[in-house]
C-alpha cells in the first residue's frame, strides 16, 4: 500500500478536490501528535468512493482549545468530514481521481501553535487490474410542436443527440473514446442523410511508448503545411529513446466526412492525405528548451469539403483531382531563463494547381517563417515583451493541409505588450507585399497595418466619492489603421490606394448588482483613386445590466450609427435598441426570458443602398423543469416559446399590403429529455 507515515511530504502534482474552508473546532491540546489512517478494505489501494477513516489520539487536555483541519490534496475538507468520538471519517463527495493523493491532519492551537498530527500518500484505483474506469456524457432528445405560424400549418420535429466520453487504463496501457450521436425525424435536416447517425467518433489507445488513434482527430499542430484542422482517419505514434523524441504517422481523408457511413475516411484514393512527423527535444529544462521537428505529407483531393457553399459539381464542371507533396523543418526554442523565444520554420511544396486531368505539371515553391520574442523582465513590476516576425510564402506555394494559407505574400511585423499594475499596453506594425514574382499581369501592392491599445482595469472602487458611485472602472482606448497602395497597376485595372482608420474608446463600470458601459468609435475610409466615396462612421453605444440576485437579471442596450459622405454632403443614421430579461421564478424549476429588439435605419440618400425602414423583434420563452437530471436518471423539461417579427418599409410602402406591415410570428411547445451519464460518479 502506497501509504507513508506522517513526516516529509512528497512532491506530487494532483487535481484538488473542492471542499470547505470551515474547520472543526475541538477544545483540546494533543499530548502526543500522532494519528493513524485505516488501511483500505481488502486491497493495497483505495477505491474512488471509499471512505478515509482516521484514528486520533485519545489523550486530550481539557484546558486548551484549537482547531483541527483535514486537508486532502492541499484543500481543507474538514466541514465535509464526520466526527465519531476519537475517529474522523471522510467519505468523498465525488469520486477521487485515479492516481496518487495526499492526506494531512493539522492541529491549529492557541498563539499560532501548529502541530502536524499525520501525513499520508495513498493510491486510488478502480480495481487491481484496472487503474481507472470512467464514463461521462449526456444524451438529449427533444420533441417540438409548432402551435402557430403565419400562413403555415403546424408541424412537429424530433431531434436528439448526445456526447459520451470514456476511459479505461491499466499500469502501462490506456484506452479512451469520444462519440457524438445525432438523431432527427427528417432526413433533409440530417448531417449526412441518416435519421440516426454517429456524426463524430474518436478511439485512442496507448501501450507503453506506442499510441494508435482512429476517427476524427487533429492530425498535427499548426504550421506552414498544416493549419491544425481536424480530419477523419487513423494515426500512430511512438516515443523514441533519443532526446525525448517521437514519431507519428497518419492517413486521413482530405475533406471533412461526417457520419458513420464515411468509415475511417481513407477509402477514396482521390481524397486522401498521408504524412508523418518526427520530433526531438535535445534541450528540455527549467531555464531553456529546444524542439526540433520535421514533417512530410502527400495526398490528393477531388471533392469539395462538407459544407462548402459552391462545390465543383454545382458549378457544372467536371471534378478535377489536385495532388501535391509538402515538407517542413521547425526549430523552436526558449533560452536565458525562457526570456528569449526563437522559432524558425522552412517549408516546401509541389502542388498541382490545375488538377491531373488538365495536363499541367505541378509547381514547386518554398516558404519560411521566423519569430523572435524577448521577455527581458519576467519577474519585475513592469512586464513587457517585444516580438519580431517575418514570413514569406512563395507565389506557387500551397499545401493540401493548409489550403487557405496566403500564398504569394511576404510579411514583416513588430509587436509589443507591456503591463504594470492596473495598466496594459500593446501595439504592432506590419508590412505586407504581394506578387513576389513581379508578374506584370497582376498588380503589385503594399499593405501597411498598425494598432495601439491602452487598458486600465481597477478591481477596487476609486477613492473619490463621485467616481466610486460609478463602480469599479475599466477603460480601453484603441487606435488602428490600414493603407493599401499599388506600386504597379496593370493597364486597364483600377488603382488601389485605400486608407482606413479607427479610433475607439470604451468605459465600463461594475458594482455589486449593476454593470454598465459606454463606447464610442470613429471609422473613416478614404479612397485616393476616386473609385468609391470617402465615408466617416461614428457609433455611440450605451448598455446596462441589473442583477438584483442570481435569479433575476435585466439588460438594456442602445447604439447610434451615423455615417457621412463628406464629398456629397449626405448622411445616414441607424438606431439599435435591445432589451433582454431573465427570471427564475421557482429555483431549479420554472424560469423564463424575454427579448426585445428594434432597428431603425434612415438611409434614403445612401449612394449604394437606399433604405428607410424599421424592424421589430420580440421573443419569449418559459421553461418548466419537470424532473431534474441526475446520473443515469433522465430529466424532463417543458418549454413554451413564441417570437414575432415586424418589418415596415417607409421608402417603398406600396410593395406592402395596405395598412398592414409585413410581419411573421411562430409559437412552439417543446418537450426535452436529458440523460446524464457519469461513472463512477460526478467529475472529481
Amino acid at each position: 500500500m502506497a501509504v507513508s507515515a506522517f513526516g516529509h511530504p512528497k512532491a506530487i502534482t494532483l487535481p484538488l478536490l473542492a471542499g470547505s474552508w470551515l474547520a472543526l473546532a475541538v477544545p483540546a491540546v494533543w499530548a502526543q501528535p500522532e494519528a493513524r489512517l485505516s488501511a483500505p478494505a481488502g486491497d493495497d489501494f483505495y477505491r474512488p468512493r471509499e471512505k478515509l477513516q482516521l484514528s486520533l489520539p485519545d489523550e486530550l487536555a481539557i484546558g486548551g482549545s484549537g482547531q483541527l483541519s483535514l486537508e486532502l490534496d492541499g484543500m481543507d475538507v474538514s466541514a465535509l468530514a464526520e466526527w465519531r468520538g476519537t475517529e474522523l471519517v471522510y467519505r468523498p463527495v465525488r469520486p477521487l481521481a485515479a492516481g496518487a493523493h495526499e492526506l494531512r491532519v493539522v492541529f491549529y492551537g492557541q498563539h499560532g501553535r501548529i502541530q502536524e498530527l499525520g501525513y499520508w500518500t495513498f493510491e486510488v484505483r478502480h480495481s487491481a487490474a484496472l487503474r481507472e474506469l470512467r464514463a461521462n456524457g449526456q444524451f438529449n432528445l427533444g420533441f417540438s410542436q409548432r402551435v402557430s405560424e403565419r400562413d403555415r400549418d403546424g408541424g412537429s420535429d424530433l431531434q436528439g443527440g448526445g456526447h459520451l466520453e470514456s476511459g479505461l487504463s491499466g499500469d502501462n496501457w490506456r484506452l479512451d473514446s469520444s462519440l457524438d450521436l445525432v438523431a432527427v425525424n427528417n432526413k433533409d435536416l440530417a448531417v449526412a442523410g441518416r435519421e440516426v447517425d454517429l456524426a463524430r467518433f474518436n478511439l485512442r489507445g496507448e501501450y507503453g511508448r506506442y499510441r494508435l488513434a482512429l476517427g476524427d482527430q487533429q492530425l498535427a499542430s499548426a504550421s506552414l503545411i498544416q493549419d491544425g484542422f481536424e480530419r477523419r482517419g487513423l494515426s500512430t505514434a511512438a516515443r523514441l529513446p533519443l532526446w525525448d523524441g517521437s514519431l507519428s504517422l497518419y492517413r486521413a481523408g482530405s475533406r471533412q466526412q461526417p457520419g458513420i457511413d464515411a468509415g475511417l475516411g481513407t477509402d477514396d484514393a482521390d481524397n486522401r492525405l498521408s504524412g508523418g512527423r518526427v520530433e526531438f527535444w535535445p534541450l528540455r529544462g527549467d531555464s531553456a528548451q529546444l524542439m526540433l521537428a520535421g514533417g512530410r505529407l502527400s495526398g490528393r483531393v477531388g471533392e469539395s469539403d462538407y459544407g462548402t457553399l459552391y462545390p465543383q459539381e454545382a458549378a457544372g464542371t467536371e471534378p478535377a483531382v489536385n495532388e501535391g507533396d509538402a515538407w517542413n523543418l521547425v526549430a523552436d526554442g526558449q533560452f536565458f531563463q525562457r526570456q528569449l523565444r526563437l522559432r524558425l520554420e522552412k517549408a516546401g511544396s509541389e502542388y498541382d494547381f490545375d488538377g491531373v486531368d488538365s495536363g499541367f505539371a505541378a509547381e514547386r515553391d518554398n516558404a519560411w517563417s521566423a519569430l523572435l520574442v524577448l521577455d527581458p523582465l519576467p519577474h519585475s513590476e513592469l512586464d513587457w515583451r517585444l516580438g519580431l516576425e517575418s514570413k514569406k510564402l512563395g507565389t506557387w506555394y500551397r499545401s493540401l493541409a493548409n489550403r487557405y494559407a496566403p500564398a504569394d505574400r511576404q510579411m514583416e511585423r513588430v509587436f509589443f505588450d507591456i503591463s504594470r499594475d492596473k495598466w496594459s499596453w500593446d501595439g504592432g506594425y506590419a508590412l505586407e507585399n504581394n506578387n513576389l514574382s513581379r508578374n506584370t499581369a497582376y498588380a503589385i501592392s503594399e499593405t501597411r497595418q498598425w494598432h495601439l491599445n491602452t487598458r486600465y482595469t481597477d478591481y477596487d472602487l476609486p477613492q473619490w466619492p463621485l467616481l466610486a458611485a460609478l463602480g469599479r472602472p475599466s477603460y480601453t482606448l484603441s487606435v488602428e489603421g490600414t493603407r493599401l497602395q499599388d506600386q504597379y497597376t496593370p493597364p486597364g485595372y483600377l488603382v488601389n490606394d485605400l486608407q482606413t482608420r479607427r479610433y475607439a474608446l470604451t468605459a465600463a463600470f461594475a458594482r455589486q448588482q449593476l454593470q454598465w458601459s459606454a463606447g464610442y468609435h470613429h471609422d473613416s475610409l478614404k479612397d485616393a483613386s476616386g473609385w468609391q466615396p470617402e465615408t466617416r462612421t461614428q457609433a455611440t453605444r450605451l448598455d446596462a445590466g441589473w442583477y438584483p440576485n442570481h435569479r433575476y437579471s435585466v439588460f438594456v442596450g442602445w447604439e447610434l450609427q451615423h455615417t457621412t459622405y463628406p464629398d456629397r454632403g449626405i448622411s445616414t443614421d441607424r438606431h439599435i435598441y435591445s432589451v433582454d430579461a431573465k427570471a427564475e421564478f421557482i429555483p431549479q424549476r420554472l424560469r423564463g426570458n424575454l427579448g426585445l429588439g428594434l432597428n431603425e435605419t434612415s438611409a434614403r440618400d445612401d449612394p449604394f443602398f437606399a433604405r428607410w425602414d424599421q424592424t421589430t423583434y420580440i421573443s419569449a420563452q418559459l421553461s418548466w423543469q419537470i424532473r431534474q437530471p441526475d446520473s443515469l436518471v433522465s430529466g424532463l423539461e417543458l418549454i413554451l416559446s413564441a417570437s414575432r417579427n415586424d418589418y415596415r418599409d417607409r421608402l417603398f410602402p406600396s410593395t406592402l399590403p395596405a395598412d398592414s406591415p409585413a410581419d411573421g410570428y411562430q409559437a412552439f411547445i417543446e418537450l426535452r429529455s436529458s440523460l446524464p451519464v457519469a461513472y463512477p460518479g460526478g467529475q472529481p
